[in-house]
């Protein structure tokens, strides 16, 4: 197993074709006007990865700065920025050593899974900082996988990528207190294999519960980026949104 951050460098080669770049850009625009309004102006991406998100927000017409921990995808996301004609700020920065100016942010989100590759303690330590960057009715909106709903133990296969060059397998082998997210890659142009794997935390929505109640935040719960009602069997995402 390797660190994290240097999991996601070695994914960053092929983050963007995994996920369909562009649609996912597409998607993002759509889903991410549920929860932004014209008074929103400035905004902050943590876990931006190669920067979908940042992006969209951008486009939506707010500052935007954007966090990651991994070089390889800021590299990624720089490039992608500039692709698609944004100016935003990247960050190289963990969640845990996260430092900012003092800023007030209307809107703060992380989704793709970001806040399960830190640990509960962290997560806590974490949201009591973000409360600190809002601005008095800021929101922060986290999307992490519905841990709920997957098996409770072995191993469980989350999708497939394959073109004529590469084939990536996405899967988690689940343990009792933790996840661990392995990435199996097929390079058909050099004929070889590689793994990687990573830890992931299964918060859930009792966590985000817990966090609200004990800093002060208004808490909504969805079961994905559409508000669709969050079901604990069914939904696929934990959708939470903090609100100052």
């Amino acid at each position: 197993m390797i660190k994290n951050s240097e999991f996601f460098n070695k994914l960053s080669d092929d983050y963007d074709q995994m996920i369909d770049f562009e649609n996912s850009l597409k998607n993002k625009s759509r889903t991410l006007l549920n929860f932004i309004d014209h008074k929103e102006k400035n905004a902050l991406d943590l876990g931006c990865g190669t920067g979908a998100d940042a992006i969209v927000l951008s486009k939506l017409g707010l500052n935007v700065d954007a966090v990651d921990h991994s070089k390889g995808m800021l590299k990624q996301a720089i490039l992608n920025a500039k692709r698609f004609d944004t100016k935003i700020n990247f960050i190289h920065s963990g969640l845990n050593d996260l430092e900012l100016t003092a800023k007030n942010y209307n809107i703060i989100v992380s989704l793709g899974n970001t806040m399960a590759n830190i640990n509960r303690n962290d997560l806590g330590v974490l949201m009591k900082k973000l409360w600190a960057f809002l601005s008095k009715g800021g929101k922060i909106i986290i999307q992490i996988i519905n841990f709920l709903k997957l098996p409770s133990s072995g191993t469980h296969l989350l999708n497939t990528f394959e073109n004529d060059s590469v084939s990536i397998i996405r899967k988690y082998l689940i343990k009792p207190k933790s996840i661990d997210f392995i990435i199996d890659k097929t390079d058909k142009i050099k004929n070889n294999n590689s793994q990687i794997i990573t830890k992931l935390y299964p918060h859930s929505a009792d966590d985000f519960e817990k966090f609200a109640k004990e800093i002060g935040f208004t808490l909504e719960i969805y079961g994905d980026l559409n508000k669709s009602p969050f079901n604990k069997k069914e939904s696929s995402n934990l959708v939470a949104v903090l609100i100052k």
